[in-house]
């Protein structure tokens, strides 16, 4: 596989189009498409820049060896790559915990195809309670991207620090992201809601893409 075919590679991981990443750290388009079409080589700014904003390993880019991210857990299984994720603490399911890990609690392997971006931004959780029943019960690993902006939340099942402790629900804000409500998926149990001062305290610690069933 030649640079260029590796450099488009690399942006359909990052979700990106060559204009996106010309935007995002301020190369033209016209040297991007030089780069991927294998016209010429990237220079030491480009390789700066992708390194700095996404955190790609360069060795990977420009000779293939090694895996597109600098991480020391990854594992090869045949022609297919997977990370080696860990499994951080329990996160309620029902009122919010504290995180008391200092420690992995375990780890679980996971085809990297399946992760956009940067593998060091993920994390799981074992769920614990049944307020997400029944897409997500006590004992599954919920697996999370980090992310702070709460404009990313809407909608979303949510990693969430209120005043210490953290919490799995679905997020709802309101009020420009003012007052934000945190929705359990089982009826059983009632949303609970972060006013104006409570939210502005409350802190979004990642964002859900998937949930491995525990059987």
């Amino acid at each position: 596989m030649t640079l260029g075919k590796r450099l488009k590679k690399l942006l359909r991981k990052l979700n990106l189009t060559q204009i996106a990443l010309s935007q995002e750290i301020g190369v033209s388009n016209v040297v991007i498409n030089r780069y991927i079409k294998d016209k010429t080589m990237p220079d030491y700014n480009f390789l700066n820049k992708l390194a700095s904003y996404f955190n790609i390993n360069i060795n990977w880019l420009l000779t293939g060896e090694g895996s597109m991210f600098p991480t020391r857990n990854i594992k090869q299984f045949g022609d297919r790559d997977f990370y080696y994720m860990p499994i951080i603490d329990t996160v309620s399911c029902g009122s919010p915990q504290e995180i008391e890990a200092a420690e992995p609690l375990d780890h679980i392997l996971l085809d990297t195809n399946s992760l956009l971006g940067d593998f060091n931004d993920y994390f799981a959780f074992y769920a614990s309670g049944d307020s997400m029943s029944p897409y997500i019960s006590s004992g599954d690993v919920v697996i999370v991207k980090q992310d702070n902006e709460w404009t990313h939340a809407d909608d979303r099942v949510c990693v969430v620090n209120v005043e210490g402790e953290i919490t799995l629900k679905k997020v709802k804000t309101f009020s420009d992201g003012k007052e934000i409500l945190l929705q359990p998926y089982n009826k059983d149990y009632s949303p609970i809601l972060l006013d104006k001062d409570l939210a502005k305290q409350s802190q979004l610690v990642g964002i859900a893409v998937m949930s491995v069933r525990n059987l």
